[in-house]
């Protein structure tokens, strides 16, 4: 696994958002994450829905993460695989901090709303790293556990 750094952590807490991008087949998805909570080399997120997404990671755990901040173009890419989180009470653990720390943050109804219902716990584990700051080589990685050339290649 790729140990996420502080800087970095602390940029995708700042945003409050990123996007997961998901495949199945030839058919691609992506959605908006605000339920989540990053470690040292692990981020968790909530899945509330259990949509397309959902259903892409069942069939290929293989999943992109993208977080940028249009102010000051920069951001970061994770390229990595995704496990569900069931057995309790680890689950339940991860899920009730992840939704305390995202509702210290937006207390918004619609959010109080999605929090109420079940969740399954998704656990991504990165193995690459990039830069998306327009100004550097975007296509090398910045931190990796392999060899970043064979991730999502057949």
């Amino acid at each position: 696994m790729v140990k996420i750094p502080d800087e970095i952590k602390d940029f995708i807490d700042a945003q409050g958002i990123f996007a997961v991008g998901t495949v199945n087949g030839s058919i691609a998805n992506v959605s908006p994450r605000i339920f989540f909570k990053i470690e040292e080399d692990t981020i968790y997120w909530l899945d509330f829905f259990k949509h397309k997404s959902f259903k892409n990671m069942q069939a290929n755990p293989l999943v992109t993460i993208s977080v940028f901040n249009k102010e000051e173009l920069k951001g970061f890419q994770f390229r990595g695989t995704v496990t569900f989180i069931t057995d309790e009470p680890t689950k339940s653990i991860i899920k009730n901090s992840i939704i305390k720390k995202t509702l210290e943050k937006n207390n918004s109804e619609k959010v109080k709303k999605i929090s109420d219902k079940e969740a399954q716990v998704i656990q991504f584990e990165p193995k690459v790293c990039y830069s998306l700051n327009p100004e550097e080589y975007t296509d090398m990685c910045i931190g990796s556990d392999i060899d970043s050339t064979q991730l999502f290649q057949k």
